[in-house]
């Protein structure tokens, strides 16, 4: 008998307040941790043997005032349960009091192990990259299989109290979830109102022992990497019951709200982070973010997207942002504020600041908004200079409400990528003679002028009012050409020579990477209706064009005399014209002909 009592700890459950004295159980030898502690409503009293505890003082708390005498006939091992079950009962005790033997003590024993860990509980918060501070708010004590809550000291004057919401301790199991989160906002903000710091650290993922009671679990810190939101308050008892049972190790995971964000041009409703377009054309954007989740009393959030638009983009004002989120529709003024600046670099700012109060009810939904812009005569066209034409967005959103101007920054961006060509009309017998004087458009496919453009001094597009013509050697520019097909017609012919009777089609084929997104390379042919000659010059560099020649032979320009005409001498001089030089515009291309690739 003696071995399962030291074994599985046979006990006394006295209702009450630990006894100021353990004398007789120290004359036994019985080691005093062992033989008592108190859990809850209960003071468990070891007995190893037939001994009465003496120098009960009612005065210490104790509640009832009596010895009780271990009868060894009532212990009973029931392993139907595997519990085991102790009964004491002592006649005097209850002539004395008149207490019923099944009401006077009833205790259900485990394993020394289990005894133990039933002194305290744990809390283990899911979440390495962040650590916690809990707060102990009331004070857990047993009461049969159930458990009373009571005000810790720090907390006592946070109930009934009207500033905080007026909770009721007996009334928090009746609180319905989003109540429930209320009740912990007013809890955190009771924290830093009253400056509370008894706290127990926290480290995330890790198994923190913590004394039986009700919790505030609060995010300190969060990784430095990531765009988490420090969680909302988190609430709970130690023990927590589950499925009827009482589970001592807590673990708690955080519903961390991590925004996103994602900029995309959109093309025939395809969406894609790259595009190539004509200076003119119309980019239309669409940038999809999450908002984060808050505490209910939460103040000054801040949420905004800045939006810049590199020099060579225009911001289209008449279209404006259109934002919403499910089959809400913001409204600006009202919802939103828009602030557009321009930078000493030509850039164009744009901030859509929001009110908090108008979005969090939409933290389940993905925020989206559209604008759209134009790509104008400051169109990069060189990639290897600039990376084409970029439009940055960013988000900046309040990460820890608790600490004054505590935010995260999201940024996506996309790219818009343009290029051109020159054109250069040289003498047919002489390529060194240059031919001022000639005119010419670029067409798309289906014979529409695309645009005229030249460079200026310093290498900046330049939008010709006319169409465009040969500076003074003989050049002319285009530029902000999308990939596709185009066509070279020579609309003005030098003095003395004929046009080209065929138009030259240039290729321009945007190259993409394993994703399917434009590099910002290019390649490009030329060819047209006569035999295209090979390339003559090697590719060189000058103020970042690339130039290389190709030799085009066109003899059907050639006029006859008529009667009375000017006779064989007389003839135009056409001869052999040469589509000298095309520039091709950046220095990430490569040229090509049928024959050869450079």
């Amino acid at each position: 008998m003696n071995d399962l009592l030291n074994k599985q700890i046979a006990a006394i459950l006295y209702s009450g307040y630990p006894i100021d004295s353990y004398k007789k159980i120290n004359e036994l030898g019985i080691n005093i941790n062992q033989a008592i502690r108190q859990t809850q409503n209960a003071l468990w009293a070891v007995i190893a043997g037939d001994f009465e505890l003496t120098n009960v003082n009612r005065g210490e708390g104790a509640y009832y005032d009596f010895l009780i005498k271990q009868a060894q006939n009532d212990l009973i091992q029931n392993t139907a349960i595997n519990k085991l079950n102790v009964y004491y009962y002592n006649h005097k005790l209850k002539d004395k009091f008149d207490i019923n033997r099944q009401d006077l003590i009833r205790a259900t024993l485990k394993s020394n192990e289990d005894q133990e860990n039933t002194k305290n509980g744990s809390i283990t918060v899911k979440n390495e990259n962040a650590t916690f501070n809990g707060y102990k708010i009331l004070d857990a004590t047993q009461s049969g299989d159930a458990f009373i809550y009571t005000p810790t000291k720090d907390f006592e004057n946070f109930f009934n109290n009207d500033q905080y919401g007026n909770y009721d301790v007996a009334k928090i199991k009746d609180l319905t979830s989003d109540e429930t989160k209320i009740f912990a906002a007013e809890l955190h903000k009771y924290v830093i109102d009253q400056n509370i710091n008894n706290v127990i650290n926290i480290d995330g993922n890790v198994k923190t022992t913590v004394d039986l009671g009700y919790y505030l679990v609060l995010e300190t810190t969060e990784a430095s990497q990531g765009a988490a939101v420090v969680s909302t308050a988190m609430l709970t008892p130690v023990p927590k019951k589950e499925n009827d049972n009482w589970q001592y190790d807590v673990i708690l995971v955080p519903k961390d709200s991590s925004p996103t964000l994602e900029k995309k041009i959109v093309i025939d409703n395809q969406k894609t982070d790259t595009s190539t377009a004509n200076i003119g054309d119309i980019i239309k954007y669409e940038v999809n973010a999450t908002i984060p989740t808050y505490e209910p009393n939460a103040q000054n959030i801040v949420y905004k997207f800045n939006d810049t638009m590199s020099k060579g983009l225009t911001y289209d004002e008449e279209s404006g942002f259109i934002i919403t989120s499910g089959d809400k529709t913001f409204i600006k003024g009202q919802d939103y504020t828009i602030t557009q600046t321009k930078s000493e670099n030509g850039e164009t700012n744009i901030e859509v600041s929001f009110k908090y109060e108008s979005i969090k009810a939409y933290s389940t939904l993905p925020i989206t908004l559209k604008y759209q812009a134009i790509l104008n005569e400051n169109a990069i066209v060189n990639p290897e200079i600039t990376d084409g034409n970029t439009n940055k967005v960013t988000l900046t959103y309040t990460n820890n409400p608790d600490l004054e101007s505590n935010y995260k920054v999201l940024e996506d961006k996309v790219t818009t990528y343009t290029w051109g060509f020159g054109v250069k009309k040289v003498d047919s017998e002489n390529i060194s003679i240059d031919l001022a004087g000639a005119a010419f458009s670029v067409r798309d496919k289906n014979g529409n002028v695309i645009g005229k453009y030249t460079y200026d001094s310093t290498g900046n597009v330049v939008l010709l009012k006319g169409k465009g013509v040969t500076d003074k050697n003989g050049r002319v520019i285009f530029t902000g050409l999308k990939e596709g097909d185009y066509f070279i017609k020579e609309e003005k012919a030098p003095k003395g020579y004929s046009l080209l009777k065929e138009p030259v089609k240039v290729t321009i084929t945007a190259q993409k990477d394993d994703n399917g997104e434009y590099t910002g390379q290019a390649t490009i042919s030329v060819t047209n209706g006569n035999e295209a000659g090979s390339i003559i010059n090697n590719i060189t560099m000058n103020d970042g064009n690339v130039l290389f020649n190709v030799q085009i032979k066109n003899y059907a320009g050639i006029s006859l005399p008529g009667t009375g005409g000017i006779g064989t001498d007389g003839f135009i001089k056409i001869g052999l014209v040469l589509l000298g030089v095309v520039i091709i515009l950046g220095a990430g291309y490569v040229v090509l002909d049928k024959r050869k690739r450079i």
